[in-house]
């Protein structure tokens, strides 16, 4: 039985494209207007992004949130996800 593929999280998804859009952090920071050392240290995982930052950094990217079948399992209880 084929194992079920881990899903990445919204912030290593971000990150992928980050590294792979073919552009350097200097170019990336200097197009979006956010700082190049707060982009390296997200991209290296040190730290995450604001909801502004990451609004600007996805709309660069050109990414967009689509749904994917049902959410996995967490063990919380309640349906809200404020768990």
């Amino acid at each position: 039985m084929a194992k079920a593929q881990k899903r990445k999280t919204l912030t290593q998804q971000v990150r992928e494209h980050l590294e792979n859009c073919g552009e350097s952090r200097y170019q990336v920071a200097k197009d979006t207007g956010l700082d190049q050392a707060t982009l390296s240290r997200f991209a290296s995982g040190q730290v995450g992004l604001s909801s502004k930052a990451l609004d600007k950094l996805g709309l660069y990217l050109g990414l967009s949130v689509v749904k994917r079948g049902s959410r996995p399992a967490t063990g919380g209880s309640g349906g809200n996800g404020s768990g």
